[in-house]
């Protein structure tokens, strides 16, 4: 039994297709982060633990989901402490 013409070239970008969708699927999911921008915002010996850490190993964990939101829980608060802060003495003129 015999093909029609351009028959063979569709069946194989049909398999090509299929198993570029197959091996799609099959890809890990991403990590999912273990705790939120708020609870970290609002634990900080979590969040120095998880800073430490990220520090110690930042080729593997850098751009880990629990890494981003530890950062972004530091710099927020790191902004609100700035009105904490007392008035700046600037020396008197001469």
């Amino acid at each position: 039994m015999g093909f029609r013409p351009g028959a063979r070239s569709v069946r194989f970008c049909l398999g090509i297709v299929v198993t570029a969708i197959s091996a799609a699927g099959c890809a890990p999911a991403p990590d999912r982060a273990r705790y939120s921008v708020e609870a970290y915002r609002n634990d900080p010996e979590l969040r120095r633990q998880e800073l430490q850490r990220c520090a110690n190993d930042p080729g593997t964990l850098e751009h880990s989901a629990d890494c981003v939101n530890a950062r972004e829980a530091e710099r927020a608060v790191g902004v609100g402490s700035l009105r904490d802060l007392p008035p700046l003495r600037l020396p008197a003129k001469k």
